[in-house]
């Protein structure tokens, strides 16, 4: 009877060892897999940042749409330039910019009006900001 429990207790162990080894071997799996990961990762993305000494040459025409006294200059500004008018919105501005290369260079800020969106109201509230 004393072999029989003793035997039994000596069976518990081991399988209590082997069952606290199990668990163990998984999480050092686990962590291996997501040093792996994390390393694919950071690979990655050192690849696709942008080196930071880079620079972009903007062009003196790109830089002067906005006057020195602040108003935008309907024959240089860009559609995002023009959005900052009053009531002036994407659409307005490509239509101003479409009419600028359709017609030429605006030659009055009065011929804004002429500009299929833009009537008298908006002239009107704008009218101070802009230049050619």
């Amino acid at each position: 009877m004393i072999k029989i429990k003793v035997s039994l207790l000596i069976i518990a162990l081991l399988l209590l060892s082997l069952l606290a080894w199990i668990p163990s071997s998984y999480a050092q799996s686990f962590d291996q897999n997501y040093l792996n990961w994390k390393a694919e990762q950071q690979a990655w993305d050192d690849r696709i940042q942008a080196p930071k000494s880079v620079k972009r040459a903007v062009s003196p025409v790109q830089a002067q749409p906005v006057l020195s006294t602040n108003k935008i200059s309907l024959n240089q500004a860009s559609v995002d330039q023009l959005q900052q008018l009053q009531g002036v919105g994407l659409k307005k501005a490509q239509a101003i910019v479409a009419y600028r290369q359709k017609q030429g260079p605006f030659k009055s800020i009065d011929e804004l009006q002429q500009v299929r969106g833009i009537g008298p109201a908006i002239f009107a509230k704008n009218k101070t900001r802009l230049g050619l």
